[in-house]
């Protein structure tokens, strides 16, 4: 399979309000995590949910530095 087709998400597609900048910085600069689907934090690193998951239990987890590559994470 060379692309994942999900027009079911679409509508929420069109309907979000095009933001600047990285959604998991958003999500850290942020006090109210519930509103970003954010629902742990730890010194180092934050998991959010994904609004509409491709399987069950599906989370996202992204460091608290926002850096180009993997590798320059401590």
């Amino acid at each position: 399979m060379n692309k994942l087709w999900a027009p079911w998400r679409i509508s929420y597609i069109k309907k979000i309000k095009k933001e600047k900048g990285c959604l998991f910085c958003r999500a850290r600069l942020k006090k109210n995590g519930r509103k970003h689907h954010v629902f742990l934090r730890t010194r180092t690193s934050l998991a959010m949910l994904n609004i509409y998951p491709y399987n069950n239990g599906h989370i996202m987890v992204a460091p608290m530095r926002h850096v180009a590559s993997l590798e320059r994470l401590s």
